[in-house]
């Protein structure tokens, strides 16, 4: 089942409407910044302390101790974060505790105050509308930031380093990581080569786990494919069949491309398997899995089950409790061989499972990544599925 939303143009870094309509609207940066533009772009840096949390009225307030960048008017910052789109204020109350380190990006316009802020790892936008009184100036939440990580991605207090050093002179900024373009043909032999078949309208999915460029020690690159016939997949390691490639409005695989992903797999490859479309009286397809289930329709959830069998699926590089994922249309009917990693809807359908196959694996899941607000919910599920996949194609090394 599928679900559409507005996403709205991103004119600049900062400047963002939210329209309050009757419907939904979202507004999420989507081109890839460099650290240098928004340092350039910003008026305020500044660094800060969580001082309090009130996770009944979804606030907290931030102590301001060191100005990087401008000088601020404020002390202090008080978040409203019950503003969010969503769940993500449900997901952000978790990343505010007393006494973590925060980093405010902001430029001011007149009264007006966009920004983003960075905080255990995370980035996030709020709004705030300046005052006389800056004790009455509240920033309120808008949504988590999941495409900024390709600018930078990793936690807050060595970014807070890296700010200090930048200004300082000390360290000189380089051009992002471009390893997810390169040709996995090209890839040295050391990386993991993953193979993303992407090509409709949902290309949120691919910018999103191509930032994962490492997993442990190994090095991870990226090609992005639009030919269901996947002639380059003889060089990849990991396949990820992309949100809807599999099965939206009808099948999208015939049987020379079910063989040919049963093959790799049988090879040693890895297949993940992204989200798919069902509708009741058109299950989802399985000839591309050698073992029997069935497709079923479901409203957008968020509740799962995980299983003993899981292992680091969920704690490996990020802990993914429930209410963490996005989960669409499930999986039923499942063989018992199948080894169940997760399950949803009190337990009747399938959130995530492995199979193993030859002298590779099937990882599939029931995760839905159609827009921003998606993958914004899901992108350190991703980031797991990535890593689990890798952990397990070193284990077989």
């Amino acid at each position: 089942m599928r679900t559409r939303r507005l996403l709205l143009p991103v004119i600049t870094l900062f400047c963002f409407y939210l329209l309050i309509t009757a419907s939904p609207t979202e507004a999420f940066i989507v081109r890839h910044y460099t650290l240098q533009e928004v340092l350039a772009q910003c008026s305020n840096i500044v660094f800060g302390t969580v001082a309090s949390v009130n996770s009944k009225r979804m606030t907290a307030k931030v102590k301001v101790e060191e100005n990087v960048k401008g000088r601020s008017d404020f002390q202090e910052i008080k978040i409203n974060l019950s503003t969010g789109q969503g769940n993500f204020p449900q997901q952000m109350i978790k990343k505010f505790k007393v006494g973590r380190p925060i980093i405010i990006f902001y430029q001011r316009e007149g009264r007006r105050i966009p920004s983003l802020g960075h905080i255990d790892g995370t980035w996030f936008q709020t709004f705030a509308q300046d005052r006389s009184d800056k004790s009455r100036v509240w920033w309120n939440f808008t949504h988590i930031e999941i495409y900024m990580h390709r600018t930078y991605k990793g936690s807050t207090p060595d970014f807070q380093k890296l700010l200090r050093d930048t200004f300082a002179g000390k360290t000189k900024l380089t051009k992002p990581n471009t390893a997810a373009a390169q040709s996995l043909a090209k890839a040295s032999s050391d990386a993991v080569r993953v193979l993303v078949l992407s090509i409709k309208r949902y290309r949120i999915e691919f910018a999103t786990i191509s930032a994962f460029n490492s997993a442990g020690e190994r090095q991870v690159v990226y090609q992005r494919t639009k030919d269901r016939d996947l002639p380059e997949l003889d060089h990849a390691d990991i396949l990820w069949l992309g949100q809807g490639e599999i099965c939206e409005d009808k099948y999208r695989l015939t049987k020379k491309r079910e063989n040919r992903i049963k093959a790799f797999v049988r090879g040693g490859g890895v297949v993940i398997v992204s989200g798919q479309d069902s509708d009741d009286d058109r299950p989802c397809a399985t000839g591309w899995i050698p073992e029997p289930m069935r497709g079923v329709e479901r409203s957008g959830r968020s509740d799962f089950q995980p299983t003993r069998a899981a292992g680091g699926l969920f704690s490996k590089p990020n802990k993914i409790e429930f209410g963490d994922v996005f989960l669409d249309d499930a999986w039923k009917d499942w063989s018992d061989k199948y080894k169940i990693l997760a399950t949803t809807n009190d337990g009747k359908e399938i959130a995530f499972a492995a199979l193993e196959y030859g002298d590779g694996m099937y990882l599939i899941t029931s995760l839905q990544n159609e827009t921003s607000a998606n993958v914004s919910i899901n992108h350190r599920m991703l980031e797991n599925l990535i890593h689990f996949a890798v952990e397990w194609l070193n284990s077989k090394s």
